[in-house]
């Protein structure tokens, strides 16, 4: 007898996932937020537009240890190692990037 199996919440052949949230501000006075961001985590990218903030959250990440990559225009990028839980929110808190342009 064959189990029936439920439509996979993420398409990608994976079922245990979870949440990352955080904001991306700028490093010099980490309170004002970048506008134009770019987030990568795992196979997963998310754009952020004025009106988010600098703040995102990822749903239906693979649980394990996922790289993020955040980059924007006229900063550095930001790469780290994230630990994801199954059914958990991963909080990352503010991430500050740097200016390349020195102001």
């Amino acid at each position: 007898m064959l189990a029936a199996c439920g439509p996979n919440p993420n398409g990608l052949g994976v079922t245990d996932t979870g949440v990352v949230v955080g904001t991306v501000v700028d490093a010099k006075n980490q309170t004002q937020p970048i506008q134009s961001v770019t987030i990568q985590i795992g196979l997963q990218v998310r754009r952020l537009s004025p009106s988010d903030n600098g703040q995102f959250t990822i749903d239906n990440v693979p649980t394990g240890t996922q790289t993020m990559t955040i980059s924007s225009p006229g900063y550095t990028s930001y790469s780290a190692q994230v630990i994801v839980r199954k059914g958990q929110t991963t909080e990352l808190g503010l991430i500050g990037l740097a200016s390349t342009t020195g102001l």
